[in-house]
This record gives C-alpha cells, structure tokens and sequence, in this order.
C-alpha cells in the first residue's frame, strides 16, 4: 500500500512540474515596432547602448564606430539629436573607449582601456579621469556596455571586472580572494575594491566562464553570472554580498565545460552547443527584472556557418522575475527574431533589436525595434 502511495505521489508530483512549467510560459505581444533611420556615418556598437528618460521624451544613446562618437536619437521623433566626439589623440584623448554612461545634460564618463573612468562634456572635452587599478588581480580591463553598465548610488560609481589574470592557471580553490566589484568616488576620486568574488563552489562541476552581467533597483545590485543559476545580491549603501538567489531557466540546463586552451573551433562548437545566461535589465516601470539567455543547439541544423552562429546565436530566451526575483515566467524568441545583446527598457515596454544580421530583411541603415509587451504587466497605455 505504501508503494503505491508513493507512486501516486511520485506521478503528481511528475503532473505538477509539467503543469508548472506549461504555466510559467509567457505570452508576448509585439506593442509597436521603431525603425529609426542611420547615416552612412554611423555603425553602431551593438553592445553599448543607453535609455534616457528626461522631461522632453525618451532618447536612446550609442557607441558610433566611425568617428568613434556618442550618438543620440529620439525615441519618440526617431530624430538624430546630437554627435560627441571621442578624441583619439591630443589633450582630449580617451584612451580605447569600452562602453559609456551620459549623467547630465552635458557630461558623460567613458570607460577607458588602460582601465580609467573619464569624465568628457558634450562638446568633447576632457574634464578629468580617474584611474581604477586593482592591486591584486591585473587585468587590463574596463567596460561600461549593455552587459556591465556604470551603476551609481549618488556620487558614488560601481562598476565590475569580472575576469582572472590567467583563469586557465586558476585553481577552485582560489576563487574566491579575488575581488570583482569597485567603487568610484566621483567627488574625491578614491577607489576601493570591494570584498565580492565568485561563490567558492563555482567550479565544483568544471571551469566554466566568469563572465557575468549585472544591474540595479535601488540599493541593491543583481548580479547574473552566464554559468550560473543564482544571482548574487549586493548593497550598495554597506558594500557587501546580502546572499544569493536562484533564478533558473527551465531551458538552461548544460554549461560549457573549459578544460583547457581552445583548440582550434571547437570552443566555438562546444559553446553553441551549450545554454548559458545573457544580459540581465531591471524595468523600472513595472518593477521586474528581464534575464536573457542562449538556448544551446547543433549548429549543422542551420544553413550558417557556426561563426555567423556564434556573433548571432539563433535561439534566444527571456526569463522575467517579479521585483522579489522570483519566476513570474519565460518567453522564447523565434529563431533570429532579436539581434542578441542589443536591448533595454523604455516606458512602452521591453525594446529587442530585430536587426539580427543573420535575418533576410536585415539593414544596417537602420536601428529597428520590437516593442515587446508581456502579459500580466501593467502598461501606461
């Protein structure tokens, strides 16, 4: 009797999680689609991008290749509003520009390599820079981009480094002394780096990589490590790791493996072969958290060499949490529907660039956009 007792409860429970995981499918509407048009000046840097939200309307800011500047476009008229000059040589020099965060009306800070944050006006000029240097961990590195935004708490910048000197070198149990957060004073200039490092028990199954992404709701920073299911939780305000919190895909099952230095493509196989997490973006407007991710797959079922596969990954998914960062559900993009890497977050609703070079109707003379809706999330219209 207790056999069959246990196997009734063996099949709901079985019942249960199909039926749980039918329900945490969401279903997306595309609200409205943008396509702002591109001078032949202009090739836009698909990972650095930035909403801003003033009192005159919504804008969308890129890195511009050419030039290289920072444009500014009108979400609204679809207008080009204005060009900043990045100098590449004398007294305004940048340095290799990573990625950008505009504050005001008249300045921005750009991520240099060597690593530095500077601080430019609108017309060009260098205001000042501030070099972030880490003692223990030397690695030639420093990004503000779609990925690894500047994050910032009053006065006070975060940003993040989330790499290894030599992480084929690196042993597990050496993991965690390392440091991959910092603090800027923009005031005094004064950086710190802070005591958060990956979980100790990251490479218990195998190396895999330390690339993380990471954002912000008030005080808190969510970081979402690509090869991992938890998010870290950070305070601003105290500097210190608050736990984490698992977030877990129901399609992303298999990481990547590293066992050693690449030997010729098959890094590149094995990795369209295997899931892992992406960008991750808070919505302010409605107060959940959007995390991407890459669904893995055999690249011989495609008509695209697994190059163009791996600069533009086919299957793409979306799992959105409520402001608790728990599962409110997932959605799965069709296959080259969204451009990956390229999205964030307007008051309309979730923006995915639809101009995935690996589509038919792709143009580079465009910047193109679905407005995505999902449902149960309240909308202004």
């Amino acid at each position: 009797m207790r056999t069959q007792i246990t196997t009734i409860l063996l099949v709901i429970s079985i019942m249960g999680c199909d039926v749980q995981k039918q329900e945490k499918k969401l279903h997306a509407i595309v609200h409205q689609s943008v396509k702002i048009p591109l001078e032949l000046t202009v090739n836009p840097k698909r990972s650095s991008f930035q909403h801003i939200d003033s009192d005159s309307g919504e804008y969308i800011a890129l890195h511009n290749k050419i030039g290289p500047r920072i444009e500014i476009f009108g979400l609204d008229s679809f207008d080009h509003i204005r060009s900043i000059d990045l100098a590449t040589d004398g007294p305004n020099r940048i340095g290799t520009p990573n990625g950008f965060r505009i504050l005001s009306r008249d300045s921005l800070l750009i991520a240099s390599i060597p690593p530095q944050v500077i601080t430019i006006g609108f017309d060009g000029v260098k205001k000042g820079s501030i070099p972030v240097v880490d003692t223990v961990n030397h690695v030639n590195y420093l990004s503000s981009n779609n990925e690894l935004p500047f994050l910032f708490d009053g006065k006070m910048l975060f940003g993040a480094q989330p790499f290894f000197r030599d992480f084929l070198q690196t042993r597990p149990d050496e993991i965690g002394s390392y440091s991959h957060v910092y603090r800027v004073d923009l005031n005094s200039g004064k950086t710190d780096w802070l005591p958060i490092s990956h979980p100790s028990d990251l490479w218990d199954e195998g190396k895999i990589t330390p690339h993380f992404a990471w954002t912000d709701r008030r005080d808190t920073i969510v970081v979402s490590p690509q090869t991992d299911h938890r998010l870290w939780l950070i305070s601003k305000q105290k500097g210190e790791l608050l736990g984490y919190k698992e977030a877990k895909s129901t399609y992303v099952n298999k990481f990547q493996i590293i066992n050693g230095p690449p030997e010729g493509d098959k890094g590149i196989t094995e990795g369209l072969a295997s899931d892992r997490y992406e960008l991750l973006l808070h919505d302010p407007y409605r107060d959940v958290f959007y995390r991407f991710f890459f669904i893995g797959f055999d690249w011989k079922d495609y008509d695209l060499g697994y190059r163009e596969l791996f600069a533009n990954r086919p299957k793409v998914g979306v799992l959105v949490l409520d402001q608790n960062l728990d599962k409110l559900g997932e959605h799965i993009f069709k296959d080259h529907q969204i451009e990956p890497w390229n999205y964030f977050v307007g008051r309309k609703g979730l923006y995915v660039s639809t101009n995935n070079p690996n589509r038919k109707d792709f143009d580079e003379n465009y910047l193109r956009y679905d407005i995505i809706r999902f449902e149960g999330l309240d909308y202004e219209d």
